[in-house]
């Protein structure tokens, strides 16, 4: 039974398997025959897998995200005293500002003690208040061969899960297999080893969420498509200029990418340290 949190799995063992197979080369009758015999069960398992894999997403389809918090002030429901302080608490880490507001008594005024209770009281929650924690995803590494593993989520859940063991094969013989989940001291089984990083839609979104980059990013492309006919320059200053930009096709047949019409085109690139 193919169930779908090996999908990833399945799909990357069938090849090997047909590869093996083909790499067998001995001609006697009874290899033939378990060769056959085995590529019919391959080929079940690939029309059981095909069957059952989920439709691949339109790339012309729309991926909804709410962005809305880009858009927000999330300072304006605040008191000013309380902004300035929350400046304050980011850039020093936290002061103890009520020391200001104590009377010779030792008691705070109504107002003040409103204050104090807007006012955070850790550095993490300080930053929430401004927005600037930004939303990351954390990703489950395999401790022997380093191979990630992006989280999943059942439907209306917010807790992720990963697979308990590698399925990356280091060579196509061999199987990696490495546990990739610890018990928590809470009981809930977590990635022995993660990499956090940026939520890619979030990221697009905060760009997109300033108009001045959003222009720049639009006026990349524009640039190219005015000067599509142009000879190539001879000396590449930056990556719209590069040949592959100047040819590479867009979602509808015949167009280029940097063809976008009222759409935004961006491009990103995936560089190695």
């Amino acid at each position: 039974m193919l169930l779908a949190g090996n999908f990833d799995q399945v799909g990357r063992e069938l090849p090997l398997l047909r590869k093996a197979m083909e790499s067998i080369k001995r001609n006697a009758d009874t290899v033939i025959a378990q060769k056959n015999a085995i590529t019919l069960e391959i080929d079940g398992l690939e029309a059981q897998f095909n069957s059952h894999k989920p439709p691949e997403m339109d790339l012309c389809t729309a991926v909804e995200f709410d962005a809305n918090i880009h858009h927000e002030s999330p300072l304006t429901q605040y008191d000013e005293i309380t902004q300035i302080a929350l400046f304050i608490h980011v850039m020093c880490h936290g002061i103890l500002l009520f020391l200001a507001f104590w009377r010779s008594d030792g008691s705070l005024s109504s107002p003040h003690e409103n204050l104090l209770r807007q006012i955070p009281k850790t550095f993490e929650t300080t930053l929430s208040k401004f927005h600037l924690t930004e939303k990351t995803v954390v990703y489950a590494v395999c401790s022997c061969c380093h191979c990630t593993y992006s989280p999943h989520y059942a439907d209306g859940s917010t807790l992720p899960t990963y697979p308990e063991c590698c399925t990356h094969h280091p060579t196509p013989e061999a199987k990696c297999s490495e546990s990739l989940l610890d018990h928590g001291r809470d009981g809930v089984l977590r990635p022995k080893k993660t990499f956090v990083y940026h939520d890619f839609k979030d990221y697009l979104a905060g760009l997109l969420s300033r108009a001045d980059i959003e222009a720049a990013m639009d006026q990349a492309c524009d640039d190219l498509q005015d000067s599509i006919s142009s000879p190539h320059p001879p000396l590449m200053k930056h990556a719209f200029e590069a040949q592959f930009l100047r040819q590479f096709g867009g979602p509808e047949p015949g167009s280029l990418f940097i063809d976008k019409g009222d759409e935004g085109r961006y491009a990103f690139a995936l560089l190695q340290s």
